[in-house]
């Protein structure tokens, strides 16, 4: 009797054991003094001021099922200090395992080309829709493979117009089906997917979306490339191109970058172009400033400037 009372206990203690996660809380909070000058059709309007760029915690649960398999539950939630609202960000469920992983979430999917294309140079970011493409939320579906000598396949499902409800809650909700890989070995990391949109109510959409980007670590210098190609169910002048090449040179405790970025659209004259450029000096591995300079210049028609956006900042950061 006594032995099956200590069997039972030990199974119990296990089994509590077995079903714990580890639980870590990180985040991030960034303060600047930041001017601005935008100058539309010749009429210039300036803004400045001390402003928070950025603030936010993650909770990430960490649970080991066993053979193999681990469960991570991330949440992360907005929070920039007095009379701010606080936001729900990225929200996620990833189970992985020797099949790859299965990611399940609402999420910012990202630029897309800026990661590996802007080289890791410590700027703005040109990902604001002017010049780039701008980053926007889903809800994603999406199966990882295994990784096979520093390549993984994606592919995903994602429905592009978030509602309150998940998947499809808003009637002009447009559906998608994106197929990529990455690739990350010694010096070299590289990265391409395909993203096809279905009509879903939406009059003029996107159609389809083509995206390829790299970068190459000299160990003085970080070199990137990045290239988009997207069209819209427009009639006509539905395809635009853009270009992104980035520069980051490391020296010590201070890194120097500068991206260069160039939209054009088929069949009309007006071209964007942008530069960002910065640098950055870590006090220690999660504080740094930096100082941020950036320049886009979108055209109305052939060699005539319609808005030009010149911008600065010194920031103070701090991760946790």
């Amino acid at each position: 009797m006594k032995k099956s009372l200590i069997a039972l206990a030990v199974l119990a203690t296990a089994g509590t054991a077995f079903a714990q996660s580890t639980v870590t809380l990180s985040g991030k909070l960034r303060f600047a003094y930041e001017n601005t000058t935008v100058t539309t059709a010749g009429v210039a309007a300036d803004t400045n001021g001390l402003r928070v760029t950025d603030g936010n915690f993650t909770l990430t649960a960490v649970e080991d099922l066993g053979a193999g398999m681990k469960m991570v539950a991330s949440m992360d939630v907005q929070s920039r200090g007095r009379t701010t609202a606080i936001a729900g960000r990225d929200a996620s469920l990833t189970l992985s395992g020797g099949f790859g992983a299965v990611l399940i979430g609402a999420i910012e999917a990202g630029n897309g080309i800026i990661g590996l294309g802007g080289a890791g140079a410590p700027v703005y970011g040109l990902d604001n829709g002017v010049v780039l493409a701008g980053a926007g939320n889903v809800d994603i579906l999406r199966y990882y493979t295994p990784n096979m000598s520093g390549f993984k396949g994606y592919v995903s499902v994602l429905d592009t117009t978030v509602g309150a409800g998940g998947m499809q809650s808003t009637a002009a909700a447009q559906d998608a089906t994106q197929i990529g890989v990455t690739y990350a070995g010694g010096p070299v990391a590289a990265a391409a997917d395909i993203t096809n949109y279905g009509l879903n109510a939406v009059v003029v959409g996107a159609d389809n979306r083509l995206r390829m980007s790299g970068s190459y670590n000299l160990g003085m210098v970080n070199l990137g490339l990045g290239y988009e190609k997207r069209k819209t169910t427009a009639a006509l002048n539905n395809g635009s191109h853009d270009w992104l090449v980035g520069v980051a040179v490391p020296m010590g405790q201070t890194t120097v970058g500068l991206n260069y970025a160039r939209r054009s659209v088929d069949g009309v004259a007006q071209d964007a172009n942008g530069v960002d450029f910065g640098v950055k000096y870590d006090l220690s591995k999660r504080t740094y400033v930096a100082v941020h300079y950036q320049k886009e210049t979108a055209g109305a028609a052939a060699g005539v400037v319609q808005n030009d956006t010149k911008k600065y900042r010194i920031q103070l950061a701090h991760a946790f």
